[in-house]
């Protein structure tokens, strides 16, 4: 079983849209990306939780080199995991948005799309290390907090899905890999641009760090 494509479509788009909005970028806020995701499945009677550990994703440069980007060592990322067994991550998409810390002179042009699938395809790397929870202490981030979960329980949930296959529109504009490594490309088909440099390139070694994480 996997999470029906009508409800990826709506939480993904309310998700995305409302912290964004709320956040400035949701890019910065990757906890709470995947707790307001766990929040909206359960709308749908859908189980899930926050994930954390090291996590890695190719990115394509502005000189369309290609590089494993993401967090491990001292670092870790946050994403969802579903009872279904998949890997929910609404943020790798514009992961590109933020510079490397330990190069910050490189900037990436393009990144995976968001990822809604218990099949991950090479491009991504995620080990679970463990489950996070939110918890927010400053009354700025509580306040956005509150704020998310409010407009995300008035706008998903069962009653609020239309009839029939989700179309282009209820998807964020962004590319986004569904079950089944079905992969919705955005208008400006962006990953169509990152698959075409992929094909040239290849997919670069891991780095040693990320190879130990796995180990």
């Amino acid at each position: 079983m996997s999470t029906p494509l009508p409800v990826i479509a709506q939480v993904s788009r309310v998700v995305t849209k409302v912290i964004d909005r709320v956040s400035g970028d949701r890019s910065d806020v990757p906890l709470m990306v995947a707790a307001a995701t766990v929040e909206a499945l359960k709308l749908h009677g859908i189980a899930a939780r926050v994930m954390y550990g090291p996590a890695a994703w190719v990115e394509v440069m502005e000189d369309h080199s290609v590089i494993w980007a993401g967090c491990w060592g001292r670092s870790f990322h946050f994403w969802a995991a579903t009872d279904f067994g998949e890997v929910v991550d609404l943020n790798v998409s514009v992961a590109h948005r933020k510079h490397s810390h330990d190069r910050p002179e490189f900037k990436a042009l393009f990144s995976p799309p968001m990822l809604w699938s218990a099949e991950v395809p090479s491009f991504y790397r995620y080990i679970p290390e463990g489950v996070a929870e939110l918890e927010l202490l400053e009354a700025r981030d509580i306040q956005q907090f509150d704020q998310v979960l409010a407009e995300i329980r008035e706008k998903c949930g069962p009653a609020l899905l239309p009839p029939g296959e989700p179309g282009a529109d209820a998807f964020p504009n962004e590319p986004i890999t569904c079950p089944g490594r079905r992969i919705l490309d955005d208008a400006a088909g962006t990953f169509r641009q990152f698959d075409r440099v992929l094909a040239v390139r290849g997919i670069p070694k891991l780095p040693d760090a990320v190879l130990r994480s796995e180990a």
